[in-house]
């Protein structure tokens, strides 16, 4: 099934993001410093095109939506994988974090995996920017506070969002999320939604 939501919001800082009605996102956020500032100038430049309302209701679009987030991705494949991440405490944390809210209702996960945090929700409660900030702030917090970095900013200021389209993309991007672990040689990851 194709959807076509109506947009609710769009906006661009370093990334574009674009909110829709019951939307499907699959969100990547990263820790600050994963990639380095060649990597980011290449992806702001990408993102700059966004910046041109024209753009945003063409097929070209979506085109460069995907070249953003595969450039995104080759840096964040050649990083090491999220030292502070593999931390079980911290790992526990976010994974607390993402399940505490389904609970309470902010969005329905379909999955998700903790290196970086990839997440594939239904938004049901609240807007994407606020809940992703607040996801970002409380967990940030905890895990610096776990890790000691007085004064360090734990996550990058941005992610990454993407709305699925079809039921068929939701299963590719379920399929994307399962498979990044082996992609990175973690055969037996425990901190994704699998594990619970």
């Amino acid at each position: 099934m194709i959807r076509r939501p109506e947009t609710i919001d769009f906006w661009v800082g370093d990334l574009p993001h674009w909110e829709v009605v019951d939307g499907r996102y699959f969100v990547t956020i990263h820790l600050r410093g994963a990639i380095p500032q060649a990597g980011f100038r290449r992806i702001r430049e990408l993102a700059a095109s966004f910046r041109n309302p024209q753009l945003h209701k063409t097929d070209q679009a979506l085109e460069l939506h995907r070249q953003i987030f595969q450039e995104m991705e080759s840096w964040l494949d050649r990083a090491e994988y999220a030292p502070h991440l593999r931390v079980p405490e911290v790992a526990e944390i976010v994974m607390e974090a993402v399940l505490h809210r389904q609970t309470q209702g902010v969005w329905r996960i379909f999955e998700y995996v903790v290196m970086p945090n990839h997440l594939f929700f239904e938004l049901t409660g609240g807007r994407l920017k606020p809940v992703l900030e607040n996801f970002k702030t409380w967990t940030g917090g905890q895990a610096a506070r776990i890790l000691k970095l007085d004064g360090t900013r734990f996550w990058q200021g941005e992610w990454f969002d993407h709305w699925s389209r079809s039921d068929d993309e939701d299963e590719r991007i379920m399929a994307y999320i399962r498979r990044n672990p082996v992609k990175a040689g973690l055969t037996d990851w425990p901190y994704g939604g699998w594990s619970r």
